[in-house]
């Protein structure tokens, strides 16, 4: 197993896949960008890429903010494709988690006019 020795909060594994240097490189500017897109920091990461046949699977676990870990899993006949696809699904789920924070919030201050 190999992994990344940078101060970033993401954590890169590589599982009898040797991920070379472009890679991990795209991995940690692209997933901070998604983070930082929807609420502006990244607490940590683990990205996890596994071989199964000729398939390469990618694993995301992120948190972000007081939230709880957001999971999404890809699998693709390259390791870019399936980071890209993985990293497609957590971005729905933090524009989700977001509006679903946003609306809350709404709710709350409509509730407190209220009163």
């Amino acid at each position: 197993m190999k992994q990344n020795a940078t101060p970033t909060p993401i954590r890169i594994i590589g599982s009898n896949i040797d991920l070379g240097e472009a890679l991990p490189r795209k991995v940690q500017e692209e997933l901070l960008h998604v983070a930082e897109t929807y609420f502006g920091h990244l607490n940590h990461a683990t990205v996890g890429f596994t071989r199964d046949g000729q398939w390469y699977c990618c694993t995301i676990n992120v948190q972000v903010g007081n939230l709880k870990v957001i999971v999404a899993e890809a699998s693709a006949t390259d390791c870019h494709k399936a980071f890209d696809q993985a990293l497609a699904k957590i971005s729905r789920q933090l524009l989700r988690r977001k509006q679903r924070v946003a609306d809350s919030k709404r709710v709350q201050m409509q509730a407190s006019a209220l009163a």
